[in-house]
């Protein structure tokens, strides 16, 4: 027992200092909806984990609470497609009164968190969103890291996770056509050059994942909220300008 109980702080203390490293390159460009939705992750995940602010399910759990364009859109596709949101309450130990709570409450700039203290799944899921995000920048420092980056992971490559998903009733296939649907639906009033080409970026990862290309059919309206939420966000959104 007492190596185990080593072992695993050795893995603790590898994992601070890993996220202490990534944090300083992410969260230069960590973009405002991202840092609330982590923070809304480390108030969900003190329900179950202790030794760690972010996890895996934690994060899942948040792009269902968030208001950022892309987690609201999550949360109608969730409900849309059946998804059992009880299941994972109950495997974690947390309520839907909690959930709805951490919902109801607005994360405030000075209610941030300055670092969280990161599985080792998550370090690897911020790595490779961000390098998504370098991938679509093409060089512009000032590219946010955005939600839609860390959501794009769990569906395009969720390491040890896909059983995780598979059991709780995703089908990642599918989620990757109605996700390619939304971006195309936030590039729909001014599509261009450089917004097809992250549009290809997004196609490129679908066949790589799934070995077929994506179903996309037509591309309905957004709706005036989220309308307005393009408008008053359109630099912060997946457009290159």
């Amino acid at each position: 027992m007492e190596v185990s109980n080593k072992m695993k702080q050795d893995l603790n203390d590898i994992n601070v200092s890993i996220g202490a490293a990534r944090r300083a390159e992410w969260q230069t460009n960590c973009s405002l909806e991202l840092k609330r939705l982590l923070a809304r992750a480390k108030l969900i995940n003190q329900h179950y984990e202790k030794d760690f602010d972010i996890s895996f399910s934690s994060i899942l759990l948040a792009f269902l609470v968030s208001d950022d364009l892309f987690s609201r859109w999550f949360r109608d596709y969730v409900k849309e497609v059946g998804i059992d949101v009880g299941r994972i309450l109950e495997e974690r130990k947390v309520s839907q009164p909690i959930l709805e709570d951490i919902a109801s409450h607005e994360i405030l700039p000075d209610q941030l968190p300055a670092s969280y203290r990161q599985t080792i799944s998550t370090t690897i899921y911020i790595d490779i969103a961000d390098k998504y995000r370098e991938s679509i920048a093409r060089g512009d420092k000032t590219y946010p890291l955005e939600v839609y980056h860390l959501m794009a992971v769990y569906i395009y490559e969720p390491w040890v996770h896909k059983r995780d998903l598979i059991r709780w009733g995703f089908d990642r296939a599918d989620w990757s056509n109605a996700f390619i649907m939304q971006v195309r639906k936030i590039y729909a009033p001014d599509f261009d050059f450089w917004n097809a080409s992250e549009l290809d970026f997004w196609r490129r990862q679908h066949f790589r994942a799934f070995l077929t290309k994506p179903n996309l059919s037509d591309i309905p309206l957004l709706s005036p909220q989220d309308q307005d939420y393009v408008r008053h966000n359109k630099r912060h959104l997946p457009v290159l300008i």
